[in-house]
């Protein structure tokens, strides 16, 4: 029997980030639910014991057309908790940023003025990289400041 590619649609890419994020934030032991598809504003909604907080999703896959956009991208009128970056890596590793909105914001683009649509955000792959948003990988327990560096002990 052979095995049958099946090209993966952004859709299905972006449902499949959805309910990884789900997972990670329950194994993480944090209550999750998944919004209805067509939700405005966000995709989950975590609750933290100290209320919920609604978290949006971005899920991209490495793809020669990534190499050419290198970026997650994020409204920032449509206001949220917390932004997941979800990537998919050829080797099928996947890597995740969990960073509280006004952060992405602070370090997302600045738009120029004569911008179609100016209101569209972007934080690079190079930006998620370095400090301070690295620190933000695998932050499944929302921690506002990214997640904790182990203590050398001498």
């Amino acid at each position: 029997m052979s095995k049958r590619a099946v090209e993966i649609t952004t859709k299905m890419l972006g449902d499949a980030g959805e309910h990884y994020a789900l997972s990670k934030f329950t194994f993480a032991g944090m209550a999750a639910t998944k919004m209805p598809d067509g939700w405005r504003g966000y995709d989950l909604a975590v609750e933290t014991g100290e209320g919920l907080r609604s978290v949006s999703v971005k899920t991209r896959s490495e793809t020669a057309r990534w190499k050419a956009g290198s970026w997650f991208m994020f409204n920032e009128r449509i206001k949220c908790d917390w932004l997941v970056f979800v990537f998919l890596e050829k080797s099928g590793s996947i890597r995740s940023w969990i960073v509280p909105f006004d952060r992405a914001i602070e370090n997302a683009n600045k738009p120029s003025k004569d911008r179609k649509d100016p209101h569209l955000r972007y934080i690079s792959w190079a930006k998620l990289q370095r400090e301070p948003l690295c620190s933000f990988e695998n932050n499944w327990k929302l921690f506002a400041r990214g997640v904790s560096q182990p203590v050398a002990i001498h």
